[in-house]
């Protein structure tokens, strides 16, 4: 039922990282901290690769697509798909320059012509090299079954870009997990990748000025930083819209709500901001030390889950969970509480549309912590369409809002060929 609301990585890895750890934290203590905002000498989506991959029949797309959807109504596929790896540039959370690693699929259409542009991020995959999306094989360890469900936009008619965060396939970094500059700087720059790559020789299909940013949990978190840092970062490029699934768009939230989170978000911001700023040895109990980065810089989503669970009281310090849930932190844990407060997404103000899906039985983000996100976003000047759908789980919230993300879209498209955006 949809209730609709209008309003093991190897020990030589491990010890890798831990030592680019180190470093970050060294380089951190003997520089001052970088701007929240640093000056920029470039800007990325310049396409540095492309490898075709394989064609998909409508057959085989219907054979495989419903491994995503399990339960869920899956669409029926109309057009074949070829899919490319491509790499292009981008830039890290402190300006310096990264490589891209992003599936894409572009639907094989009869005829000439201009279609949407779906461009998605991932939910939490883990933040070392062998937890990138791009190496999923949901057959024998399921993290979303993604490639699929990137299937089933292309074959329906969408150009769709599916790039790995910025950090993964790059043992100089690990994923920057919930920052708000590296992920909205490399959605932008997927999309200026996406229109470079056109036109093709072998393709009909040509992107329009309908691009979407979208995401799930993680990814959802990204596809509103892209709304939030395009007036700076990439003022010419298209952005019709915003989809979120089961969204994560206030980190501190998700550190009260989803716990066993917290150890990858603490991991990637020691990183980024060094040991001045961030104390994990402040925030988690002592058992968990001894083996902190090792285990958050390599476990994926099915390990660090049941590693670290989801009880509070055995993961945090009592006094750094009694600050946390009286909304003490800024008072008592400057140093995290501004870090978690400038990697909030969505709320510039920046008036781009959403479809923002959530699922009602979803304990990861809550329809409390959700709610009060719609209608801040819709304060702060955006068109929100939210649903939430009873008795789906934050798992399931991309399969049961699949065909509303369609119909929105298709929504948004007619309104800008009308010239109403």
């Amino acid at each position: 039922m949809k209730l609709a609301i209008r309003t093991t990585m190897n020990s030589a890895r491990r010890l890798a990282a831990l030592g680019l750890l180190a470093a970050a934290q060294l380089a951190a203590a003997q520089s001052p901290a970088a701007p929240a905002t640093p000056a920029l000498a470039a800007s990325g989506g310049t396409i540095l690769s492309v490898e075709a991959q394989y064609d998909s029949g409508t057959a085989d797309l219907a054979r495989s697509i419903p491994r995503f959807f399990e339960s869920y109504k899956a669409p029926a596929p109309r057009w074949p798909v070829r899919k490319y790896l491509v790499t292009f540039s981008s830039l890290d959370f402190d300006g310096s320059p990264v490589t891209i690693k992003a599936q894409f699929f572009v639907p094989l259409i009869d005829g000439e012509a201009e279609l949407p542009v779906y461009v998605f991020a991932s939910g939490t995959t883990g933040v070392g090299d062998e937890c990138a999306p791009s190496l999923e094989r949901p057959e024998t360890r399921r993290w979303g079954w993604y490639e699929q469900n990137m299937l089933a936009y292309a074959t329906l008619g969408h150009i769709v870009m599916f790039p790995d965060y910025t950090g993964f396939n790059d043992p100089a970094r690990p994923q920057r997990y919930f920052s708000k500059l590296a992920e909205g700087r490399m959605m932008l720059d997927a999309i200026r990748a996406t229109l470079a790559f056109f036109p093709r020789d072998g393709l009909k299909a040509r992107p329009s000025a309908a691009v979407f940013t979208a995401g799930y949990s993680q990814g959802g978190h990204a596809a509103m930083a892209a709304a939030d840092l395009r007036p700076e970062y990439a003022p010419g490029v298209p952005l019709a819209g915003v989809i979120t699934y089961g969204s994560t768009n206030d980190v501190e939230a998700l550190v009260r709500e989803g716990p066993a989170y917290a150890p990858l978000i603490f991991y990637s911001y020691l990183s980024m901001y060094g040991s001045d700023r961030i104390r994990p040895a402040d925030y988690l109990l002592p058992k968990w030390m001894p083996s902190f980065e090792a285990d958050a810089s390599t476990m994926a989503v099915d390990e660090f889950q049941v590693h670290y669970g989801f009880d509070w009281k055995k993961l945090y310090r009592p006094e750094f969970a009694a600050s946390l849930y009286a909304g003490r932190l800024k008072q008592d844990y400057p140093g995290l509480a501004a870090a978690l407060a400038e990697n909030h997404t969505g709320l510039s103000g920046h008036g781009v549309p959403a479809l923002v899906i959530q699922g009602g039985d979803d304990f990861i983000v809550t329809n409390p912590s959700q709610g009060k996100f719609v209608y801040a976003l819709r304060n702060a000047g955006s068109a929100v369409q939210y649903e939430v759908y009873d008795g789906v789980s934050h798992r399931y919230t991309r399969m049961a809002g699949f065909h509303e993300s369609l119909a929105w879209m298709a929504a948004r498209v007619a309104a800008i060929k009308a010239g109403k955006p």
